[in-house]
């Protein structure tokens, strides 16, 4: 063992209170992106008073799954009121914090190599499951408590630029929903020149459809009105030929940090965007096993697990990478049809389309048959377009900051790995 590593086991403890008077009804669960979420868990009649309580720079994390997804979802609670988890959860704290701060070593666990050792040594059950003894006997450097501010400070600030960065794709992608919603739930988009004269009155052109009059028909399938000359099709009928909607890497390997290629998982897709920062890889063997997954840039990606239903836009600059097995590939090929689709997907209609896909399910995963029949209602060409014309910028400007973000995850990134190398 380097000097400057030492077992986490020795620096932290477990935590085993229970909501034994039921005086918390906060439920979370964590997700793959390593922060706390609301419960999606049906606890109708549940007893509350089994979960266990999580207070302020505590962890909790979930050893399930850690083999399937590659991930070890924890997080520390940062917020003043305590929660409550599964009783399935781990909850534990760091022993004394003027040898380890809670905060450096909720860092510790945001690094990529962080999950890939944790995925190392998940047993052979179907789950993959991850122990407490497991994580005791991860190793990480703990240098001096004064080194260990300075490297948190240092580490907020770069985090403090990420959120203003992500407060502005927030915005952009809040936008984009507001103009979808107008376009294609409320159906008040402009009326185009061509359909004014087809109907004989120029003078609507520009007005808003569905007030103005605009021919709308009831969609039986969708249980909604639209405008009537609109078609509603199958995902799956929207994919440039020969390539259908599917999965990538089963069985992703070893890293090859040095010639290998970029490889997405579903915690990598984030509100709009592939995070890129922290983009794993896997042999080009490997790779070459799965080339109908390979990307070529403009494709759709969507996490089946994990958080289900985001989704992104590949990038040209991950032309190349590949795609994990918790992801799902969709190539249309014509990016206003692409950009419309991840909008529709992203809407609280799309959102609803997907829940009923995934339906009871505990483990939250989309069925792939499922998602290839998913109905999307397609506008006419001139109304398609129209809308391209207004959001094409927008979606370039979003992934500029998207860039600009994932130079400061490779900062913070640096950040640590500095610290590794003592």
């Amino acid at each position: 063992m380097r000097s400057h590593y030492k077992r986490i086991g020795d620096y932290v403890t477990l935590v085993k209170l229970k909501n034994s008077d039921g005086a918390i009804s906060s439920l979370k669960g964590i997700n793959i992106n390593k922060h706390f979420m609301p419960s999606v868990a049906n606890v109708n009649g549940t007893d509350l008073s089994t979960y266990r309580v999580v207070k302020k720079n505590q962890f909790a994390f979930n050893p399930m799954h850690v083999g399937r997804d590659e991930v070890l979802p924890i997080s520390m609670l940062e917020d003043d009121e305590p929660i409550i988890v599964s009783p399935a959860y781990v909850v534990f704290e760091v022993k004394d914090e003027e040898e380890l701060l809670p905060a450096y070593l909720m860092m510790w666990c945001r690094r990529s190599e962080f999950d890939r050792n944790a995925w190392f040594m998940t047993d052979n059950s179907v789950r993959g499951g991850f122990s407490w003894t497991d994580f005791c006997d991860m190793e990480l450097p703990i240098p001096s408590i004064e080194k260990q501010r300075e490297i948190v400070r240092e580490y907020n600030v770069v985090n403090d630029r990420i959120a203003l960065n992500e407060q502005l794709t927030q915005k952009l992608e809040d936008t984009a929903q507001a103009l979808y919603k107008q376009w294609f739930v409320d159906f008040e988009f402009p009326i185009s020149k061509e359909y004014a004269e087809s109907i004989g009155k120029p003078e609507l052109e520009g007005k808003p459809y569905k007030s103005s009059g605009g021919e709308m028909s009831y969609i039986e399938s969708m249980g909604i009105e639209a405008p009537t000359c609109w078609l509603i099709e199958p995902l799956s009928q929207l994919v440039v030929e020969k390539t259908p909607i599917t999965y990538g890497v089963v069985k992703p390997g070893p890293v090859d940090s040095l010639n290998g290629v970029p490889f997405i998982r579903s915690g990598d897709i984030k509100n709009g965007y592939i995070e890129t920062s922290e983009l794993r890889t896997i042999t080009q063997e490997v790779s070459n096993q799965y080339k109908r997954t390979l990307l070529s840039g403009g494709e759709l990606l969507i996490a089946l697990v994990g958080n289900p239903g985001a989704v992104a836009l590949v990038p040209e600059a991950l032309k190349g990478a590949n795609i994990a097995r918790q992801v799902g590939l969709i190539k249309i090929g014509d990016r206003a049809l692409s950009i419309y689709v991840k909008h529709y997907i992203s809407s609280f209609s799309g959102k609803d389309a997907l829940n009923d896909i995934i339906g009871g399910s505990v483990q939250q995963v989309i069925n792939l048959d499922s998602l290839r029949q998913l109905n999307i209602l397609i506008p006419d060409s001139s109304t398609l377009d129209n809308y391209f014309s207004l959001v094409d910028s927008s979606e370039l400007f979003f992934s500029n900051i998207q860039s600009m973000i994932d130079a400061l995850q490779n900062l913070r990134e640096v950040l640590l790995t500095q610290l590794v190398r003592g």
